[in-house]
């Protein structure tokens, strides 16, 4: 939805892409069940290796790892969330399920803040 919005430079741009990006939230909602687990990495560059704190970067750190990649802070990983409530996560490469809640909510999060912008042209006059 983010690259798509991306492509607009001007509010009567946006205006016109509308369409493109709820058909592209609703060809991901109806499609989550369907996608391969590799198709859903979230692409990190790693700002360290300790964290103080569970989150689903850290538990990709030691995902990685666990499995004998070498892991350095400014690289770039690849992960899949597993299961949210418990931090599980696999490199994307070895990954085989991924918690469909949890994809689920990371795309409504992503249509909030895409509808907010449309939401907010409704209330510009392009006149401006």
């Amino acid at each position: 939805m983010f690259a798509v919005l991306a492509e607009a430079k001007t509010l009567e741009e946006l205006q016109r892409i509308e369409p493109k990006v709820r058909e592209v939230r609703r060809r991901y909602l109806y499609g989550l069940n369907g996608a391969t687990a590799g198709e859903l990495a979230i692409h990190r560059r790693v700002s360290r290796l300790n964290y103080s704190r569970r989150c689903a970067e850290a538990s990709a750190v030691q995902a990685h790892m666990k499995q004998g990649l070498p892991m350095a802070p400014g690289m770039e990983i690849a992960y899949v969330v597993k299961d949210a409530k418990k931090w599980e996560v696999d490199p994307a490469r070895t990954v085989s399920e991924f918690d469909t809640g949890y994809y689920w909510g990371l795309l409504e999060k992503a249509w909030e803040e895409a509808a907010f912008v449309f939401n907010r042209l409704k209330g510009c006059s392009l006149a401006q």
